[in-house]
């Protein structure tokens, strides 16, 4: 398997039919989340047609006129919440280049902010949020083998009870990177996504085939994540990062311009953002004190006021 420096590793989720797959998997999953933090998982087990539902519908969703997509904004307190983001209220960027993105985020418990001009969405997020996490969980469990932790369900069902309910803030989140011709001037002033980590435990990213999204390696260079069909893209966030005492690594990444025939063309991602429970209390697993213990929505607290200033202000 060739090191972030050369190219994002493959992983074979297909293992886990074979005799030992389990261990098999974790050993390999345990390796590329100490050293590149970012990774593509082929024979995932999602069903594509699962996935090109929530992109129809989502096209039609962001082809809606902004009257009608605004009217069903994401809450502006920091709670989970249904809704769209219009361009201009995340800054990741630094310097604070304007990003060229807009969002629409679900969450299974919240429908009331859904569009009804296209019925269809909702439905389709619903079916990707729940495969979603059983693939995670699937992940996780492997992840936790993979680093000799006594409980397996530690980074899943044991840390993410509430996942789909009030008390948890995974997200099903897609972006919208409308088409623009970019010329010298906008390269100084806009970018599609700033660099950055997640936040969270673990994001399952799936990509059009547009590309744009780009990791930093070990070496401070970032290298593109081409879209690959078939697979869907893994990184882990801040506070597994955290909660490993900073064994396993949240990689930054972007979404950058590039030739023009690309910039020309619109791009759409779906990530899936899972997050522990908000009462959960995320310590070192290896006992250690190199973090205090903090609660999964005080930790996101912490980290979302950063890039949703326009939206919270400086505090809740």
């Amino acid at each position: 398997m060739a090191a972030i420096e050369e190219q994002i590793p493959v992983v074979d989720f297909g293992l886990l039919d074979q005799p030992g797959g389990m261990e098999k998997l974790g050993a390999e999953l345990a390796h590329v989340m100490k050293t590149a933090g970012f990774l593509y998982v082929k024979n995932h087990g999602i069903p594509q047609e699962i996935i090109d539902g929530v992109f129809k519908s989502s096209r039609d969703v962001f082809a809606l006129p902004y009257e009608i997509k605004s009217k069903r904004p994401r809450s502006s307190k920091f709670e989970p919440s249904c809704g769209y983001v219009p361009m201009g209220l995340e800054k990741l960027d630094v310097p604070k280049r304007e990003e060229l993105r807009e969002a629409y985020n679900y969450i299974p418990y919240n429908e009331e902010r859904l569009p009804s001009e296209v019925p269809a969405f909702g439905i389709a997020c619903k079916a990707l949020f729940d495969e979603s996490w059983e693939f995670s969980k699937k992940l996780l469990h492997c992840l936790a083998l993979g680093l000799g932790l006594p409980n397996i369900k530690v980074f899943a069902e044991d840390s993410h009870e509430y996942i789909g309910r009030p008390g948890n803030f995974t997200t099903l989140r897609i972006h919208n990177y409308p088409a623009h011709a970019l010329n010298e001037a906008d390269a100084e002033n806009l970018t599609r996504c700033g660099a950055h980590t997640d936040y969270g435990t673990l994001t399952v990213l799936y990509q059009d085939d547009v590309g744009g999204l780009e990791v930093e390696t070990t070496k401070g260079v970032f290298i593109p994540v081409v879209p690959i069909p078939g697979t869907v893209v893994i990184n882990i966030g801040d506070i597994m990062q955290r909660w490993t005492s900073d064994l396993l690594r949240s990689t930054v990444h972007a979404v950058t311009f590039g030739a023009k025939e690309r910039n020309e063309k619109a791009r759409q991602s779906i990530a899936f953002f899972l997050h522990p429970d908000d009462e959960y209390m995320v310590q070192c697993l290896d006992g250690g004190n190199k973090y205090p213990p903090i609660s999964g929505k005080d930790y996101l607290r912490e980290k979302m006021f950063k890039s949703f200033t326009k939206y919270f202000g400086e505090n809740e």
